[in-house]
Protein backbone atom coordinates (compact mmCIF):
# COMPACT_ATOMS: atom_id res chain seq x y z
CA UNK A 1 0.00 0.00 0.00
CA UNK A 2 2.07 2.81 1.00
CA UNK A 3 1.39 6.44 1.44
CA UNK A 4 2.45 9.37 -0.93
CA UNK A 5 4.27 11.22 1.95
CA UNK A 6 6.74 10.36 3.85
CA UNK A 7 5.49 7.52 6.53
CA UNK A 8 4.17 8.25 9.49
CA UNK A 9 7.30 7.45 12.91
CA UNK A 10 6.29 6.24 16.25
CA UNK A 11 8.56 5.13 19.08
CA UNK A 12 8.69 2.15 21.18
CA UNK A 13 10.53 3.36 24.37
CA UNK A 14 11.55 1.53 27.92
CA UNK A 15 14.60 0.40 29.24
CA UNK A 16 16.52 -2.60 28.16
CA UNK A 17 15.00 -5.85 28.75
CA UNK A 18 11.52 -3.95 29.81
CA UNK A 19 9.29 -5.64 26.52
CA UNK A 20 10.10 -3.44 23.69
CA UNK A 21 11.20 -5.85 21.23
CA UNK A 22 8.32 -8.51 22.36
CA UNK A 23 5.51 -5.52 22.29
CA UNK A 24 6.74 -4.90 18.46
CA UNK A 25 7.16 -8.95 17.64
CA UNK A 26 3.19 -8.73 18.44
CA UNK A 27 2.44 -5.42 16.61
CA UNK A 28 4.27 -5.83 13.43
CA UNK A 29 1.96 -8.73 12.22
CA UNK A 30 -1.61 -6.98 13.56
CA UNK A 31 -0.48 -3.52 11.89
CA UNK A 32 0.35 -6.34 8.66
CA UNK A 33 -3.19 -7.60 8.62
CA UNK A 34 -4.37 -4.15 8.27
CA UNK A 35 -2.79 -3.55 5.04
CA UNK A 36 0.20 -1.23 6.10
CA UNK A 37 3.15 -1.49 4.86
CA UNK A 38 5.80 -0.86 7.69
CA UNK A 39 8.93 -0.58 8.58
CA UNK A 40 11.24 -1.00 12.25
CA UNK A 41 14.44 1.47 12.96
CA UNK A 42 15.93 -0.15 15.83
CA UNK A 43 18.62 1.66 17.75
CA UNK A 44 21.52 -0.70 18.60
CA UNK A 45 23.26 1.08 21.87
CA UNK A 46 26.16 -1.24 21.93
CA UNK A 47 26.88 -1.70 18.33
CA UNK A 48 25.98 -4.32 16.52
CA UNK A 49 27.77 -6.54 13.56
CA UNK A 50 25.19 -6.90 10.89
CA UNK A 51 27.54 -9.11 8.85
CA UNK A 52 29.33 -12.29 9.42
CA UNK A 53 33.29 -12.94 9.47
CA UNK A 54 34.22 -15.04 6.41
CA UNK A 55 31.43 -13.78 4.18
CA UNK A 56 32.48 -11.81 1.27
CA UNK A 57 30.55 -9.15 1.68
CA UNK A 58 32.33 -9.15 5.32
CA UNK A 59 35.71 -9.20 3.16
CA UNK A 60 34.65 -6.63 1.27
CA UNK A 61 33.62 -4.09 3.91
CA UNK A 62 37.03 -4.46 5.80
CA UNK A 63 38.92 -3.83 2.93
CA UNK A 64 37.38 -0.39 3.09
CA UNK A 65 34.43 -0.34 1.31
CA UNK A 66 32.60 2.98 2.22
CA UNK A 67 29.31 1.02 1.70
CA UNK A 68 28.27 -2.69 0.99
CA UNK A 69 24.88 -4.23 -0.90
CA UNK A 70 23.81 -7.47 -0.57
CA UNK A 71 21.21 -8.29 -2.62
CA UNK A 72 19.06 -11.29 -3.16
CA UNK A 73 15.73 -12.07 -5.09
CA UNK A 74 14.27 -11.54 -1.42
CA UNK A 75 16.17 -9.32 0.27
CA UNK A 76 18.19 -5.93 -0.02
CA UNK A 77 20.77 -4.94 3.06
CA UNK A 78 22.88 -2.08 3.27
CA UNK A 79 26.20 -1.69 5.35
CA UNK A 80 27.75 1.78 5.11
CA UNK A 81 30.10 3.54 7.51
CA UNK A 82 29.75 5.82 9.69
CA UNK A 83 31.81 8.53 11.74
CA UNK A 84 32.24 6.31 15.10
CA UNK A 85 31.78 9.29 17.34
CA UNK A 86 28.51 10.41 16.18
CA UNK A 87 24.93 10.24 18.05
CA UNK A 88 22.73 7.70 16.02
CA UNK A 89 20.52 9.51 13.77
CA UNK A 90 16.80 8.94 13.49
CA UNK A 91 16.46 10.65 10.49
CA UNK A 92 19.33 9.56 8.56
CA UNK A 93 17.72 5.73 9.29
CA UNK A 94 14.61 7.20 8.02
CA UNK A 95 15.75 8.49 4.87
CA UNK A 96 17.78 4.75 4.04
CA UNK A 97 14.55 3.27 3.92
CA UNK A 98 12.49 2.03 1.08
CA UNK A 99 9.66 4.06 -0.42
CA UNK A 100 6.02 3.41 0.38
CA UNK A 101 5.28 2.53 3.88
CA UNK A 102 2.93 4.00 6.10
CA UNK A 103 4.51 3.66 9.39
CA UNK A 104 8.04 3.37 11.10
CA UNK A 105 7.93 1.47 14.53
CA UNK A 106 11.31 3.00 16.11
CA UNK A 107 12.62 0.76 18.99
CA UNK A 108 14.55 3.23 21.36
CA UNK A 109 15.62 6.90 20.12
CA UNK A 110 13.80 8.06 22.78
CA UNK A 111 15.31 11.46 22.88
CA UNK A 112 13.57 12.19 19.53
CA UNK A 113 10.65 14.34 19.59
CA UNK A 114 8.47 11.69 17.87
CA UNK A 115 5.14 9.94 19.34
CA UNK A 116 5.93 7.28 21.36
CA UNK A 117 4.92 4.21 23.31
CA UNK A 118 6.22 3.86 26.31
CA UNK A 119 7.25 0.29 27.87
CA UNK A 120 7.83 -0.15 31.49
CA UNK A 121 7.88 -2.97 34.04
CA UNK A 122 5.07 -3.00 37.12
CA UNK A 123 6.15 0.20 39.48
CA UNK A 124 7.81 3.19 39.62
CA UNK A 125 6.27 6.43 36.75
CA UNK A 126 8.69 5.98 33.81
CA UNK A 127 11.78 8.41 33.80
CA UNK A 128 11.51 11.62 31.79
CA UNK A 129 13.94 10.30 29.71
CA UNK A 130 10.80 8.29 28.17
CA UNK A 131 7.83 10.71 28.34
CA UNK A 132 9.44 13.41 26.33
CA UNK A 133 9.98 14.96 24.15
CA UNK A 134 7.80 13.21 22.09
CA UNK A 135 3.89 12.82 22.70
CA UNK A 136 3.21 9.71 25.08
CA UNK A 137 0.44 7.93 23.27
CA UNK A 138 0.26 5.48 25.80
CA UNK A 139 2.50 4.10 28.52
CA UNK A 140 2.44 -0.32 28.68
CA UNK A 141 2.98 -1.49 31.89
CA UNK A 142 4.62 -5.49 31.72
CA UNK A 143 4.29 -7.87 34.45
CA UNK A 144 7.51 -9.75 35.01
CA UNK A 145 7.74 -12.58 32.83
CA UNK A 146 8.85 -16.20 34.28
CA UNK A 147 12.37 -16.77 34.07
CA UNK A 148 13.41 -17.92 30.66
CA UNK A 149 10.28 -16.61 29.18
CA UNK A 150 9.40 -13.15 27.12
CA UNK A 151 6.75 -10.38 28.52
CA UNK A 152 3.16 -11.31 26.84
CA UNK A 153 0.62 -8.92 26.16
CA UNK A 154 -2.88 -9.16 26.10
CA UNK A 155 -4.77 -9.52 22.58
CA UNK A 156 -7.12 -6.60 23.61
CA UNK A 157 -3.90 -4.23 23.86
CA UNK A 158 -2.06 -5.20 20.93
CA UNK A 159 -5.60 -4.72 18.69
CA UNK A 160 -5.85 -1.25 20.91
CA UNK A 161 -2.52 -0.36 20.28
CA UNK A 162 -2.47 -1.62 16.36
CA UNK A 163 -6.35 0.02 15.62
CA UNK A 164 -4.62 3.72 17.10
CA UNK A 165 -0.98 2.89 15.06
CA UNK A 166 -3.21 2.45 11.97
CA UNK A 167 -5.35 5.57 12.65
CA UNK A 168 -1.88 7.60 13.05
CA UNK A 169 -0.32 5.74 9.72
CA UNK A 170 -3.41 6.59 8.11
CA UNK A 171 -3.89 10.02 8.72
CA UNK A 172 -7.60 9.97 10.56
CA UNK A 173 -7.95 12.35 13.45
CA UNK A 174 -10.91 12.25 15.84
CA UNK A 175 -13.92 14.17 14.90
CA UNK A 176 -16.01 15.58 18.05
CA UNK A 177 -14.56 12.27 19.83
CA UNK A 178 -16.42 9.54 17.61
CA UNK A 179 -16.53 10.40 14.01
CA UNK A 180 -13.26 10.31 12.21
CA UNK A 181 -12.01 12.46 9.44
CA UNK A 182 -8.79 11.84 7.19
CA UNK A 183 -6.21 15.04 7.51
CA UNK A 184 -5.50 15.36 4.03
CA UNK A 185 -8.02 16.07 1.27
CA UNK A 186 -6.57 13.68 -1.04
CA UNK A 187 -7.44 10.96 1.11
CA UNK A 188 -11.47 12.28 2.13
CA UNK A 189 -11.97 12.62 -1.91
Amino acid sequence: MGTDGPPVAVAVVGHSGSGKTSLLEELIPALSSRGLALAVVKHASHGFEADRPGKDSHRLYGSGAGAVALVSGAQLATFARREADRDPCLEEALAALPDGLDLVLVEGFSWEAIPRIVVLREGPAPPREHTGPGEVLRIVRVAEPAPGSKPAFAPSLIEFLAALLERRARRVVPLRGRDELPISRKEAG
